[in-house]
């Protein structure tokens, strides 16, 4: 059945969005709001009582809805649960009503996900990909009947809570290793410990990365390749070696992955050049808290620019420290380890899952 034959109504959320006010109780939300299975409240946009009234008697959006993004990230699902409060939505995310005696919530939620390689083949844009409201509508679902609509639910649920369970357990362990870095070296931007101090550029010097030559380009090597999102590919060769830091320079920034390995960094990332002798563990969750995202610039395409931050004072801790920090990391990491070892068990059967009902 399509989509349009199991929904009274898909529509879109705002075309214009109102300018907003600084704070009220009237909230809209965009397609950066919505996840797989998620909806969050995070930045939204605030709008007048009017204004509010107005957007949300167009899209009506009401407990049970699935919402569905259409611009930008295309094909993210979640379902409106009870417990949440009213909002409007910007033209970003679609509003699907489903049906209730034809098909459930949530199952049409993880039926759309098992077409997500269809949906976002089916998006358009250069700048930004969008799938219009007629290509939704049009989508082709298996719908059985209501029981075992129910049956596929509570098996995916299931699965689905552990994964999410499991993601919860590596937050907290990341949160864990920040707490403990906070507490032996203090919060490295306002200083709280007032260490010693020296230049950024004394601690690590960040360069730019290097193209990786085609003859070099064989995905069968060892050596780890970096790009702004971690590691891409393993290739036979190594630009730099005996580890370092690597973070974003443009695309994702933000985010700092660490090596104690050899390492060959794309000219996607900036890289140490010269850790100047410091623990690259110590150096990543460093840089992490020092929060290199104020040091961007640009609006086209947003870059971290280095010299901004080379000059910038930093804490200078001792190496013994340093050590016994990463040996606590290293501890850690064992059980993140695990978790990341069931977590990825537990994906696959969710996948194989999805792959026999949606497949």
């Amino acid at each position: 059945m399509k989509i349009k034959d199991i929904c009274t109504s898909v529509t879109d959320g705002s075309h214009n969005p109102p300018l907003g006010i600084e704070k009220s109780e009237y909230m809209m939300l965009s397609s950066k709001n919505i996840f797989d299975d998620e909806i969050t409240f995070d930045e939204p946009r605030f709008l007048t009582e009017r204004d509010f009234e107005k957007e949300h008697r167009r899209t009506k959006i009401a407990v049970g809805d699935v919402l569905f993004t259409i611009v930008g990230t295309v094909g993210r699902i979640a379902v409106v649960d009870e417990d949440m409060p009213t909002f409007a939505l910007q033209r970003s995310v679609a509003v699907l009503h489903p049906k209730n005696d034809v098909c459930l919530p949530r199952f049409l939620m993880y039926a759309l996900r098992g077409k997500r390689t269809y949906i976002e083949n089916r998006a358009k844009g250069v700048a930004q990909k969008g799938i219009y409201l007629k290509e939704v509508s049009d989508i082709d679902i298996h719908i059985p009947d209501i029981s075992n609509q129910e049956i596929i639910i509570n098996k995916l649920d299931k699965v689905n809570a552990i994964i999410k369970l499991r993601q919860k357990e590596l937050l907290v362990l990341d949160n864990f290793i920040k707490a403990r870095f906070v507490e032996m070296f203090g919060d490295p931007i306002r200083n709280t410990q007032n260490r010693p101090t020296t230049e950024f550029i004394n601690v690590v010097r960040m360069q730019r990365g290097f193209d990786l030559p085609v003859q070099d380009r064989q995905q069968d090597g060892k050596i780890p390749v970096y790009g702004s999102n971690g590691v891409l590919d393993h290739h036979n060769v190594a630009k730099i070696q005996g580890g370092g830091v690597i973070t974003g320079r443009s695309g994702t920034i933000g985010k700092v992955f660490y090596t104690e390995g050899d390492y060959w960094p794309l000219n996607t990332s900036l890289f140490s050049v010269d850790t100047h002798g410091n623990n690259v563990i110590y150096l990543a969750y460093l840089l992490q808290l020092f929060n290199l995202t104020r040091f961007v610039e640009g609006t086209g395409v947003p870059t971290l620019n280095r010299n901004m931050f080379h000059n910038k004072q930093i804490i200078d801790a001792p190496i013994e420290e340093q050590n016994q920090f990463a040996d606590f990391v290293h501890q850690v990491d064992k059980s993140k380890f695990a978790v990341q070892k069931t977590l990825e068990q537990t994906q696959t059967l969710f996948d194989s899952l999805m792959q026999k009902y949606f497949g």
